[in-house]
């Protein structure tokens, strides 16, 4: 047999106080990514808008799909800005 043998079966379990990990209550971007990532929602929103736009080429179906994703993004986009 080997003399360094390891045990993988260790029946010790962590103290529920020693292994306690701090939880942040809140997560607050810089202002310089809250601007770049609501930005770039809101310029996908209105994108999508502009594509579901009736003189825009394609089927109907499309074009809905599109304008529900445009709104989609808009909000998203005040979301980022306020989260």
């Amino acid at each position: 047999m080997n003399t360094l043998e390891l045990n993988t079966t260790s029946s010790v379990t962590p103290d529920s106080d020693s292994a306690s990990v701090p939880q942040l209550s809140s997560y607050n971007d810089c202002m310089a990514c809250r601007i770049i990532g609501s930005g770039a929602f809101a310029a996908t929103g209105i994108y999508a808008l502009r594509m579901a736009r009736p003189s825009a080429p394609g089927s109907i179906v499309g074009k809905r799909i599109m304008g529900g994703l445009g709104v989609c993004f808009l909000a998203g986009s005040a979301l980022r800005w306020r989260m």
